[in-house]
């Protein structure tokens, strides 16, 4: 099947294939049956029908060998065979007249129709069948010669010597009911395939001409009966060409020009003789108009039909050229505004285009000039383009003069008014008809922008601005008209304009005193593509080396700073009409470029904090206000160690669990996968404890960064309460709940917040496991469960409605536990204050008590707050008079030792002794020495953010003269440098120097406490 398609174009294996299968003067392929060994038929009926019907002569000869009579006059009698298959088709018909003339004239069934048949084929040009059609018309009277029924009416009788003549050689004579149509179409065949194509088209062109010159002649001797032979014609080309064949029909036109040129000089002559006859000649040049734009395309050869059109349309314009432009134009804005008549708009645009090209000078007011291109584009003209290339080319050599009057003011205010003249959007997806007509013309006028000014913003300012960067607004809503060629413009802008444009454009939308209202999404757009201009990135290094700086393009003052953050939270106020996370989104994309600008100054950042949190401040509770909180968080998710201390305002932290990213994701990250590495050696022991100084720490300074990852945390509580009770010790899980539960007081009380719920109920369900599996062993849980019920208070202080939900889901578990240890006083008065039944005996109750209940649980009678009541300094002072009158060393290492103690059980009792600490740390007594220095370490554990209170001492240490103080301090360096990230850059040069001066080898500890800050030395 694909072989009868005939060779490909181009490279193809097309005849390897013909000659696998049909290799020539050889036996053609056999195959035979797996089952029966029989000879397969590779070849039906249908398929060598179809092998006939193919151009490829191999093919045709192999499908005619060895057919039997029955299947020639089946084949024969098909249609769609090529006249060069069918001369042979009937070529073998003889031969098997010759060879058994009986079987073949039993299988014919009407040797009438046969007969007539051959005489088809015969003038479609095929050749052969003679013999058989001797055999069929033997039996026929010599009267019924089927040649004769369908031949048509002979003119006059035929002069002697050419009777020979066929019959198709006659010219016949049209009538008035004969179908001009269908003689159009045999003459000029929609198909190219040659097959289709009549044999001999000349008699049928023969007529037509007859036929025009007839009447001509007629109309020249003044005769005004005429058959009308040439408005038929006429209007059968024209219904041929508003058909969906058109475009074939003139191809087929050119291709055979020597019948087409004849029948339309006649059509012209015609026109020429009858001048009074508008209805005519308006429909003759309106078809020629319509050939000569099929053909006026480059891929068209020049033929004869092409120049014989293109000379019949400039005589019609010259014949109606408008002598004043001016008239013309104002003609034309009459015919666009009242009358609507295509062909009057048709007429009118070519003849002012012919006035044009003809050397006339435009002097036309550019106000008449938009109002007729204007509508141009409303009535979707063929002429636009051309008209806007004759004015624009004929205006150039005056732009220069008048620059507000030149060509690029006109295109400029074309694209303006299509920008204003665009519909309203109802729908975010649903474009209407008008603006698919916009996008449509517009293109048209930016590629002439672009060739009359490059730089796009130069010749004329104000306008090109407001193309440019304009904001338009659509109605009832603040979000602006996305315009299609915008980007296209800024591109244009960005990479052909000269610096000092670029410069004045920058300088231009980030100005205070601006009084044009730009669109924020194009301003960025802009200012983010003057970041990446090619020309500034050219000759440079392309492999980008490991530890290079970033270079920053846009070196804008403090005042363009606090304008492009306008920009940015005017964007994504214009997207949240959509949704929030579109907003988030546009923010997020946002931040680089503003981040760029920064150049990662502190002056810079702090002047972007203190403008944002004003506008939190002031704004109240518009989304302008949301949308400035929004950018500060992704602002100091990005750089959180810049805006340190953190503003009060985002003690919230709302937002902080989306799919924004953070730089710090991946050390916190670490942080909490070494805090669940749990072991039994003492090697995981120490790595838990730093990734519990190292989360503490961040808990205190940067709890929104931590909170992000709380469902990290609690995913990761799950699956240890499996094991029994001392293996659950031994391998450190009880200290890592310890340190969780910990770390979770710490984030209070931003943990309680209602987007944190769901993680943070997981984690108090998982401790309820906890005490739950392993409540025979609640001694060894009393500080667990002290904790964690000092924790659960807080919560209900904080949120009473969440904890007490909490609480009564899970209340079975805790009733079970208070009832079996008797001894849990603080557990027992949770769960009395509360008055916390059971699941089990809870009954049915109508909403309305619930929410009553609900309301009410935040004046419950919670636990007697002396259980949890903070120790005062009332109650220390007999320990902080000891410490302070102990002389020698043996009472303060008693008191030391008594602090120690207490402290383990109590460590918030050691903020009571920091300023002894901070005295005894540069204690000459190595013993009283090194337990202040652990005590000071623990408190500082405790409650990392007093970290920075103790740098001055830890300070004075490193720099001691006693060279014991120095080494002690030394020892503690990369723990304390843990707890005080935020100084580490001062300690570590602080120890670097004692290494200097004082002829101290500190590198293992400088080197000790860099990897515990990056967490290395966990790994």
């Amino acid at each position: 099947i694909l072989l009868t398609l005939g060779p490909p174009q181009g490279e193809s294996d097309f005849y390897s294939l013909l000659d696998i299968w049909f290799p020539e003067k050889k036996p053609l392929p056999t195959a035979f049956l797996v089952d029966t060994s029989e000879e397969a038929l590779l070849f039906p009926d249908w398929l060598k029908l179809r092998m006939i019907r193919s151009e490829v002569p191999r093919l045709v000869d192999a499908a005619l060998q060895d057919l039997e009579p029955q299947q020639l006059l089946l084949f024969v009698q098909s249609f769609g065979i090529p006249v060069s298959s069918m001369s042979k088709l009937l070529q073998y018909l003889d031969q098997a007249v010759s060879h058994d003339p009986q079987t073949l004239e039993q299988n014919i069934m009407d040797k009438n129709y046969m007969a007539h048949l051959v005489e088809v084929q015969h003038e479609r040009g095929a050749t052969g069948g003679q013999t058989f059609h001797t055999l069929l018309t033997a039996s026929l009277p010599p009267q019924q010669e089927c040649a004769d029924i369908l031949r048509p009416k002979s003119c006059t009788e035929t002069p002697q010597g050419v009777g020979r003549l066929r019959a198709l050689a006659k010219i016949p004579v049209l009538g008035p009911e004969d179908d001009l149509t269908g003689m159009l179409l045999q003459l000029f065949p929609l198909n190219q395939d040659p097959r289709w194509q009549n044999s001999n088209p000349r008699p049928i062109s023969l007529a037509l001409q007859q036929a025009l010159g007839q009447e001509l002649a007629r109309i020249r001797q003044g005769n005004t009966q005429v058959s009308g032979i040439a408005v038929r014609l006429l209007q059968a080309i024209a219904a041929l060409m508003s058909s969906a064949h058109s475009g074939a029909l003139v191809m087929a036109m050119h291709r055979n020009h020597f019948l087409s040129c004849p029948l339309m000089r006649q059509l012209h002559q015609y026109q020429c003789c009858v001048p009074q006859d508008t209805a005519f000649s308006s429909l003759f040049f309106k078809v020629v108009m319509q050939m000569v734009q099929w053909l006026d395309t480059p891929a068209v050869e020049d033929r004869p039909f092409r120049a014989q059109l293109k000379s019949f349309a400039d005589q019609y314009s010259s014949r109606h050229r408008i002598n004043d432009v001016q008239a013309g134009f104002l003609h034309l804005v009459e015919a666009l505004t009242f009358h609507r008549d295509s062909e009057v708009i048709s007429s009118t645009v070519r003849a002012i285009i012919t006035t044009l090209k003809s050397g006339e000078k435009c002097s036309v007011e550019p106000e008449l000039l938009g109002k007729v291109l204007q509508g141009l584009i409303d009535t979707k003209s063929l002429y636009l383009e051309e008209l806007l290339t004759v004015l624009l080319s004929a205006s150039i050599d005056s732009a220069s003069k008048f620059p507000a009057t030149g060509p690029v003011a006109l295109v400029s205010t074309l694209l303006l008014q299509e920008m204003e003249e665009v519909p309203v959007k109802k729908e975010n997806d649903s474009y209407s008809a008008e603006a698919m007509r916009m996008s449509h013309s517009s293109g048209l006028f930016i590629d002439w922008l672009d060739l009359l000014d490059p730089e796009v913003i130069s010749t004329c300012p104000d306008l090109q601005q407001r193309l440019l960067f304009s904001w338009n607004k659509i109605k009832g809503s603040s979000r602006s008209q996305e315009l299609s060629f915008r980007p296209y413009l800024l591109a244009l802008l960005t990479h052909q304009s000269n610096w000092m444009t670029l410069h004045h454009c920058i300088t231009l939308l980030l100005s205070r005193h601006r009084e044009l209202r730009f669109d924020p999404s194009a301003a960025l757009d802009f200012l983010w593509a003057c970041i990446h201009i090619p020309r500034i990135w050219q000759g440079r290094d392309q492999r980008t080396p490991q530890k290079r700086c970033d270079e920053f393009v846009l070196q804008l003052k403090p005042p363009e700073l606090i304008c492009l953050v306008e920009l940015i939270l005017a964007e994504s106020e214009t997207r949240s009409q959509s949704s929030d996370e579109a907003a988030c989104t546009v923010i997020q994309s946002r931040l680089p470029l503003l981040l760029s600008c920064c150049h990662g100054e502190d002056e810079r950042i702090k002047k972007v904090v203190e403008y944002l949190v004003s506008c939190i401040k002031q704004r109240g509770s518009s989304s302008i206000r949301r949308h400035a909180q929004d950018l500060l968080l992704q602002l100091y998710l990005q750089l959180p160690v810049l805006i340190m201390p953190m503003p009060e305002i985002m003690q919230s932290g709302e937002g902080t669990a989306d799919s924004s990213t953070c730089k710090l994701d991946a050390l916190v990250h670490r942080f909490i996968t070494l805090l669940a590495e749990t072991g039994d050696s003492k090697s995981s022991e120490g790595r838990m404890s730093d990734a519990n100084m190292a989360c503490r720490k961040l808990a205190v300074a940067h709890p929104i960064l931590l909170l992000r990852h709380l469902p990290m945390i609690a995913a990761l509580l799950h699956g240890r309460t499996h094991l029994n009770f001392q293996e659950f010790r031994q391998q450190n899980q009880l200290t890592f709940f310890m340190h969780v539960l910990g770390i979770l007081e710490l984030l209070q009380p931003q943990v309680f917040q209602s987007e944190h719920q769901g993680a943070l109920w997981d984690c108090l369900l998982s401790f309820i496991h906890l005490l739950q599996n392993y409540r025979k062993f609640s001694r060894h849980l009393a500080a667990f469960l002290n904790k964690f019920v000092q924790f659960i208070h807080k919560y209900i202080t904080s949120d009473a409605q969440a904890a007490v939900s909490f609480l009564q889901k899970h209340a079975d578990p805790l009733h079970d536990l208070s009832s079996e240890n008797g001894d849990l006083v603080m557990l027992k008065s949770l769960m009395a204050g509360l008055s916390l039944p059971s699941s089990g005996g809870v009954l049915e109750r109508s909403s309305e008590e619930e929410k009553e209940d609900e309301t009410a649980a935040g004046s419950l009678p919670l636990v007697s707050v002396s259980l949890f009541s903070p120790l005062t300094a009332a109650e220390m002072a007999p320990y902080l008079k000891r410490i302070s009158r102990g002389q020698t060393v043996e009472d303060i290492l008693e008191i030391l030792s008594d602090i120690d103690e207490m402290s383990k059980r109590r460590p918030e009792i050691l903020a009571f002794f920091s300023t002894d600490l901070q005295r005894l740390m540069n204690s000459s007594e190595e013993t009283c020495r090194n337990l202040a220095f652990s005590l000071a370490l623990r408190s500082i554990q405790n409650n990392p953010s007093i970290a920075a209170d103790f740098l001055p001492t830890f300070m004075y240490c490193l720099g001691s003269r006693d060279f014991e103080v120095v080494q002690t301090a030394l020892r503690n360096l990369p723990d304390y440098t843990l707890l005080c990230q935020e100084h580490a850059a001062v300690l570590l040069h602080r120890a670097f120097l004692v290494g200097m001066y004082g002829h101290i080898d500190t590198s293992s500890q400088i080197s000790e406490a860099l990897k515990v800050l990056r967490m290395e030395a966990l790994m």
